[in-house]
């Protein structure tokens, strides 16, 4: 199942390296360079996904992008997905 959600983009400075925030789920990933971000972003929502998966967890509802565009106005947005099999059966280990 494909599981999308819309993420803030902030651009990379001097001193820091981009950064993908995806609210709904409390991932912030970052990278050298956007595509980097967007590999890290996605990875981590997949592990975030398959936690919630194999715990029984209740998953957030994705923010509705006109209500997203709303809460952040002055940012960059994007999407960012991962997918995952119901049966899938990942060696997940929980530290800590």
């Amino acid at each position: 199942m494909l599981f999308v959600y819309p993420a803030i983009v902030y651009d990379k400075t001097e001193d820091e390296p981009f950064v993908i925030v995806v609210p709904d789920v409390n991932i912030v990933a970052e990278g050298d360079t956007l595509e980097d971000a967007v590999i890290d972003a996605k990875s981590q929502l997949k592990i975030y996904l398959q936690c919630v998966n194999k715990f029984d967890a209740n998953l957030p509802k994705p923010t509705n992008f006109e209500d997203f565009k709303v809460k952040y106005p002055d940012n960059t947005m994007m999407f960012i997905d991962a997918s995952i099999q119901n049966d899938e059966d990942d060696d997940i280990t929980i530290i800590f």
